[in-house]
Formats: C-alpha cells, sequence, structure tokens
C-alpha cells in the first residue's frame, strides 16, 4: 500500500481550508485524540465528504477505509489510491482487508473506520458493526469515537453539487475498555454505541 505523503498533505490542507471558511468546520474535544501511539477512530457516515471530515479533523495522519466502488471512478479513485485508502468490498470477511488494517496499527497508525459501512440516507444517527471494535481489540489499541454532523446537508446521498451549511465534528472519550469485557458481539457494538451515542 504505497502512500503519496505530499498528495496526502495537500489534500488535507485544501480540505481543511475550505471546510473552515466556506462550512465554518467547528471541531469539539480535539484533546481526547491521543497524542502518540495507534488507534482507531470510528465516525458515522451520512455523506461522501465524510472521509475528507476526518483527516481534516485531527493532526495524525489517517488510513481510512473506502467503498471499493469510489476507487473505480477515475479522479477519486487515483486520489484515494494516492493517499492509501483500503478499499472495502462490502459484505463478509476479507481476511486482506483485515491484514492491511493490522498493519497500519502495528505499524503505528491511526485508522479511519466508518462501522455502518455505508452511507445512511443522509442521517446523522450512527448503529455501528463489531468490525471495528475486533480489529482494536486484537492490536489492543483504543478507539476514538467522532460524530460528523452537517456534511450530510452540505453534499447529501444523491446530491451533485454542494450546499452552504455548518459542519460540525464531536470528538469523543478513548474507548480503552474493550479488553475488559468478554468479545461478544453484540456486546462490542453496544459499547461502541454507547460512546458515540454520548456526543451526538
Amino acid at each position: 500500500m504505497r502512500v503519496n505523503i505530499l498528495l496526502y498533505i495537500i489534500i488535507k490542507s485544501f480540505s481543511l481550508i475550505i471546510f473552515k471558511l466556506i462550512f465554518r468546520l467547528k471541531i469539539i474535544g480535539s484533546k481526547n485524540i491521543p497524542k502518540t501511539g495507534s488507534f482507531v477512530i470510528v465516525a458515522n457516515h451520512s455523506s461522501l465528504l465524510d472521509g475528507f471530515v476526518l483527516v481534516s479533523s485531527v493532526k495524525p495522519k489517517v488510513t481510512f477505509m473506502s467503498a471499493a466502488y469510489l476507487f473505480k471512478m477515475p479522479f477519486v479513485g487515483n486520489i484515494l489510491r494516492g493517499v492509501g485508502a483500503i478499499p472495502v468490498q462490502g459484505k463478509g470477511s476479507d481476511i486482506e482487508l483485515i491484514k492491511k488494517a493490522m498493519k497500519v496499527l502495528q505499524a503505528g497508525g491511526v485508522l479511519g473506520i466508518f462501522p455502518e459501512g455505508r452511507i445512511t440516507n443522509g442521517k446523522d444517527s450512527f448503529s455501528a458493526k463489531a468490525g471495528a471494535a475486533y480489529l482494536a481489540l486484537k492490536a489492543d489499541v483504543p478507539i476514538i469515537p467522532m460524530a460528523i454532523k452537517g456534511a450530510n446537508k452540505v453534499l447529501p446521498l444523491g446530491a451533485k453539487f454542494p450546499k452552504l451549511n455548518k459542519i460540525e465534528v464531536k470528538i469523543g472519550k478513548s474507548i480503552s475498555c474493550l479488553k475488559k469485557i468478554k468479545p461478544n458481539k453484540k456486546i462490542l457494538e453496544d459499547t461502541v454505541n454507547s460512546y458515540m451515542k454520548e456526543i451526538h
């Protein structure tokens, strides 16, 4: 997985400027981002802008997972590959996907995941699947919950052009209790969801 660091910095810087100046991006809870070490960011997914909002909202470089069909788009696909995004095929277990995600975390990197697995019809709500929690548990790293609000109004699902609207990002407290609970799918999902509800 080759990463064009210069391209990543350019895209992140340009996105941050646009979000701040035009969409009045407000970031709450930056103090909850660990200063060192690996971690997994989990966020709701209500707009195609979410990946750009996510990487613009935190200082560390983020390797995020993105739907595989986006990699087939001429311009978007080139950007995703350039910044080292990991393609997600959809349903089912993907051993290669898990290996790539674990490699990022074991190398001290930051992984960005939208656990819902798809854009949720423009809603700001959140309902996690257990995949992100399993990865964090296996790599022994904390999860940082992130709520992205307003991006769905800037670029709703199916829209061709953005609209003016404020975007707000809330970063919650670290979820580092996963080792203390039984690694049951429902319990893991409920744990992540409970932390997400605190910032929604």
